[in-house]
C-alpha cells in the first residue's frame, strides 16, 4: 500500500453536487421573486421563501462537509500513525487547536477559519442597542447553528413580507404565464431528478442525504403547485389562489418551527447539519405524498392505517370517487349563474349562438369546452376614467390641482402650440346591447376610451389656457358626452352615454411650480398697475387744480400789471399835458412836490427870495 502525499487532503465527492443545488436554489428564488412580483401570483412568491429556505440549509450542509473534511496536516498525520509512528510525532503535527473540545476547528480549512475568525471579531463588537440575550444565541452557537439560527430568522423575515406583499388582480399574458408555468414543470422535474440521484449516494459519506431526498421531493410538490396557480392566476381564479398560497406558506412556517426546533447536542462541535424536520417526514417521505403522510401518521401513532377496514375502503374506492369527482367538475361547467345586473352571451365551438341573451338565474348548457358563456353587466353603471391611468389613492380626495392624483395624468396640446392641459374627467355608461358590446368591436373599453379622449381634443383644441380653465362646464359636459354618444353609435358600442364629469382642468403637474410662480408673476404685475392707477387717480386732479390756480393767479397779476401800466401811462400823458399848458408852474410844483416826498416827517424851513425883498433877515446861529 503507498504512502498518501503529506500535503493532500481528502475531498468530498459529493461536495460538488452541494455547490451545485445551492446555486439552483438560489436562482429558484431569484425565479420565484420575479415571476411572482410580474405575473401578481403570490404562491411563486410563497415557493420563492422555499427556494431561500432550502439555499439556507444547503449553505449548512456545504459547511458540514467541510468540517467532515481533515486538514492537510491532520490528513498527514493520521498516515503517519497508521505505519506505527510514535503517538507523540502525531500528537506534535497535530495543530494546538486540533484537540480537547475545539475538535471541530482542526477539520477547517484555513480560508474557512479565517471567515470565522472574522465573524467572531465582528459578533463581538455587536453594537450595545441589541439583546445580549440575541448576541449569545447566535454567538455560542458554533458555525451550523449560526447557519441555521439565521436561515430561520430571515426565513421568518420572508414568510411575513411574503404574507404583506398585495398582489393586483390584473391578468398576465398569455405567453408569460405559459413560460412561468412550463419552468415551473421543468424545475419539479429537475427535483425529482436530485431525488433519484440521492438514491443512489452513500449515507455514510453524506448523512444529509436522505434528508436532502425528502426535501427534494417536498419542493417538487411546490413546484407543482406553482404551476397550477399560475393557470388559477390565469383564469382569474383568485380564491383557490389564496388557498394554495396559504398552504404553502404554512409548509414555510412549518419547516422554519421544525429547523429552528432541531437542535443537535454539542452543535458547535457538530458536523452533521440538523434536518431530521417534520414536514419534510410527512411530505417526501415517499413519492406518493398521501403514502408519505400515512407513513408519517403510523409513526406518529403507531398504528398500521393501511391494515384497517376503512381505509382499506376508501383505497378502493379513491379512483372511482376521483373519477367521478372530475366528472362532476367537469359537467358543472354546464351550469351558469348569470345576476340580476347581467345578460349571458353564448359561444359554442367560438361562434355566438343566435337568440336572446340569457337572462338572470341559472342555465344550463353544454359544458367547456363546447359552451363558453360571457357575462355582461347590462344593468350596471360604469365609469370610464379619462385624462389619467391607475386608480387614485383611498381615502378623502385632496382637491390640490398641484397634486398628483393617478399614477399616470394625461398632458394635451392646446392650440396654440404653448399651452398644456390635464383634464381629469369621467365618462359614465351603460351597456344597453349586449352582442353589440361584444361582436361589434374587438376592444370595445378601449375604443371608448379613444372616443373619449378625442371628444376632450376637439372641444380644447382651438383654446388658450386661459380660455379652456374659463369655459363653461354645463356646456361643455354636454357637448362632449353628445360627441361620445355619436360616435359610439357610429361604432355600434350598444352602450349608452349618461354623463361626462369633469373633476378638473388644470395645467400639468409636473409644471405646477412654475405655474404658479408665473400665475404670482402676472398678479403682481395686475396689483403694480392698480396701485398706479390709484396713485395717478390721487396725484391728477391734485396737479390739475393747481395748474388751473396758477393759470389764474398769473392772468390776474397780468390783468393788473396792464391796469396800473395804463394808469401810470395816463397820470404820464397828463403830466405831459400840464407840463405844455404851464411850464415854469409845472416845474415849480414837481420841485416842491419833490422837496415833500423827500422831506416827509422833517421839519424844515422854506426860504424865498421874497424875503430880502420884504426886509426880513435870517439869522443861522450855530
Amino acid at each position: 500500500m503507498s504512502r498518501p502525499e503529506a500535503n493532500e487532503p481528502r475531498r468530498d465527492p459529493y461536495q460538488a453536487v452541494v455547490i451545485t443545488l445551492l446555486a439552483a436554489a438560489l436562482l429558484g428564488t431569484v425565479g420565484g421573486i420575479a415571476g411572482g412580483l410580474r405575473l401578481s401570483d403570490p404562491v411563486l412568491l410563497a415557493v420563492a421563501v422555499t427556494m431561500g429556505l432550502a439555499a439556507g440549509v444547503l449553505s449548512g450542509v456545504f459547511l458540514a462537509q467541510r468540517r467532515r473534511i481533515p486538514s492537510a496536516k491532520a490528513a498527514a498525520a493520521v498516515a503517519a500513525l497508521s505505519l506505527s509512528e510514535p503517538a507523540q510525532a502525531f500528537e506534535e503535527e497535530m495543530p494546538a487547536h486540533a484537540s480537547g473540545d475545539a475538535g471541530a476547528e482542526s477539520v477547517r480549512t484555513p480560508a474557512v477559519a479565517s471567515a470565522l475568525r472574522k465573524l467572531g471579531s465582528q459578533l463581538s463588537r455587536v453594537p450595545d442597542y441589541l439583546p445580549a440575550s440575541l448576541v449569545r444565541w447566535f454567538r455560542d452557537c458554533g458555525t451550523l447553528g449560526i447557519v441555521r439560527r439565521g436561515t430561520v430568522v430571515l426565513g421568518a423575515i420572508a414568510i411575513w413580507m411574503a404574507a404583506a406583499h398585495r398582489v393586483t388582480n390584473d391578468r398576465p399574458n398569455l405567453v408569460a404565464a405559459a413560460v412561468a408555468a412550463g419552468l415551473c414543470l421543468i424545475a419539479a422535474g429537475l427535483c425529482a431528478t436530485v431525488v433519484h440521484y440521492l438514491g443512489g449516494s452513500d449515507t455514510s459519506e453524506f448523512p444529509e442525504s436522505l434528508a436532502l431526498r425528502r426535501g427534494a421531493r417536498a419542493v417538487a410538490w411546490m413546484f407543482g403547485w406553482a404551476a397550477v396557480s399560475v393557470a388559477l392566476v390565469w383564469f382569474d381564479q383568485r380564491t383557490a389562489l389564496r388557498v394554495l398560497f396559504i398552504t404553502v406558506l404554512g409548509l414555510d412556517v412549518a419547516f422554519c418551527y421544525g429547523l429552528f426546533q432541531a437542535n443537535l447536542p454539542g452543535e458547535s462541535a457538530a458536523t452533521t447539519f440538523p434536518l431530521d424536520i417534520g414536514v419534510l417526514s410527512v411530505l417526501g417521505g415517499r413519492t406518493n405524498i398521501l403514502g408519505s403522510i400515512l407513513d408519517s401518521a403510523e409513526r406518529q401513532m403507531g398504528i398500521d392505517l393501511r391494515s384497517t377496514w376503512a381505509l382499506s375502503v376508501i383505497r378502493r374506492s379513491l379512483e372511482p370517487l376521483l373519477l367521478g369527482l372530475c366528472l362532476s367538475a367537469w359537467l358543472s361547467t354546464s351550469l351558469t349563474v348569470v345576476g340580476l345586473e347581467e345578460q349571458g352571451l353564448i359561444e359554442r365551438f367560438g361562434v355566438p349562438v343566435r337568440g336572446q341573451p340569457m337572462l338572470a338565474g341559472i342555465h344550463l348548457h353544454w359544458p367547456w369546452p363546447v359552451d363558453k358563456v360571457f357575462r355582461i353587466p347590462v344593468r350596471r353603471v360604469q365609469v370610464l376614467e379619462v385624462g389619467h391611468e391607475g386608480k387614485e389613492a383611498p381615502g378623502p380626495e385632496n382637491v390640490l390641482w398641484a397634486v398628483e392624483h393617478a399614477p399616470n395624468e394625461f398632458t394635451l396640446l392646446l392650440g396654440n402650440g404653448r399651452d398644456l392641459i390635464t383634464v381629469d374627467a369621467g365618462v359614465q355608461y351603460r351597456i344597453r346591447d349586449a352582442a353589440a358590446w361584444r361582436y361589434h368591436c374587438q376592444n370595445p373599453a378601449e375604443a371608448l376610451s379613444a372616443i373619449a379622449y378625442r371628444a376632450v381634443m376637439r372641444n380644447t383644441v382651438n383654446l388658450t389656457l386661459s380660455d379652456a380653465l374659463s369655459q363653461n362646464v354645463a356646456v361643455l359636459t354636454g357637448r362632449m358626452r353628445a360627441m361620445i354618444q355619436a360616435d359610439a353609435d357610429a361604432l355600434g358600442l350598444g352602450v349608452e352615454i349618461l354623463g361626462f364629469t369633469v373633476g378638473g382642468m388644470h395645467p400639468p403637474v409636473a409644471v405646477a411650480r412654475d405655474y404658479q410662480a408665473v400665475i404670482s408673476a402676472e398678479v403682481q404685475k395686475v396689483t403694480a398697475v392698480v396701485d398706479a392707477q390709484v396713485y395717478r387717480a390721487r396725484i391728477l386732479p391734485a396737479a390739475e387744480a393747481s395748474a388751473i390756480e396758477g393759470e389764474n393767479q398769473a392772468r390776474a397779476e397780468g390783468a393788473e400789471a396792464l391796469g396800473k401800466a395804463a394808469g401810470e401811462a395816463w397820470s404820464f400823458r397828463t403830466l405831459e399835458a400840464q407840463y405844455h399848458a404851464a411850464p415854469a408852474l409845472y416845474l415849480f410844483r414837481r420841485r416842491l412836490e419833490t422837496l415833500e416826498k423827500g422831506l416827509n416827517s422833517r421839519n424844515f424851513t422854506i426860504l424865498d427870495n421874497r424875503i430880502q425883498r420884504d426886509g426880513g433877515e435870517l439869522w443861522i446861529i450855530p
